[in-house]
């Protein structure tokens, strides 16, 4: 407006200035408005249960790629650290699209977890005929013990290993799994659903996803 209002302006009789009114700085992101909760009643005699799942983790965050071995392709699918359930949709469509580059639509795929299953499933869609081979199957894998909300940035990726090319990795696998898990929710049998998710922090300006990893999620997801 003040670059529309300085043109007419200066077509006119007489030269007049204008100028922008003053504008006051907005923080990036306005503390959010206080809630009350319930606190929760928290002690030893109130735990039902205790679990423990192993989970591969690199500091260098997940890797996906694929290699030959002899005659075959092999794609490496793994180590999500934390971030298994929400990263598996994405990497197992871009693992299954390295697939397509070789003639055979046989495949087979090593572990039953979120990452394994969401890999043969994809691979499905692309017309393969899937053999899984695993140790364990649901409710008996690790990723049967994670809390299974939408968290990506949950591996512990170390900011000092990223390359701008894992970036574009992570990015696109979020984009592919966000919108999968978007279709899935509240559709009947696969208990996929919207959650209001509280976590407890001592700034309230912090934004959604803030931290060392908080870059690496668009802010749409």
């Amino acid at each position: 407006m003040a670059l529309a209002g300085f043109g007419l302006a200066g077509c006119g009789p007489k030269k007049v200035i204008q100028t922008a009114p003053t504008r006051q700085a907005v923080p990036a992101f306005a503390p959010r408005p206080a809630i009350d909760l319930t606190p929760p009643r928290i002690t030893w005699d109130r735990v039902i249960r205790t679990t423990i799942g192993l989970r591969p983790h690199r500091d260098s965050g997940f890797v996906l790629k694929g290699m030959k071995f002899d005659d075959k392709t092999v794609i490496h699918d793994y180590g999500f650290g934390g971030a298994g359930m929400s990263l598996a949709w994405g990497c197992g469509a871009m693992a299954a699209d390295m697939a397509l580059e070789q003639g055979d639509r046989r495949a087979a795929v090593l572990g039953c977890g979120s990452p394994g299953l969401t890999a043969a499933r994809q691979l499905q869609r692309r017309g393969f005929a899937v053999t899984i081979y695993t140790l364990a199957v649901p409710p008996y894998t690790t990723s049967n013990m994670s809390s299974a909300g939408f968290t990506p940035t949950a591996g512990l990726v170390s900011a000092e290993q990223r390359t701008p090319a894992w970036d574009a990795q992570f990015r696109q696998a979020a984009e592919i799994s966000y919108r999968q898990l978007q279709l899935l929710a509240g559709a009947p049998g696969y208990g996929v659903y919207w959650i209001d998710n509280y976590n407890a922090t001592d700034d309230p300006t912090l934004p959604v996803g803030g931290g060392p990893d908080g870059d690496l999620v668009p802010e749409h997801l």
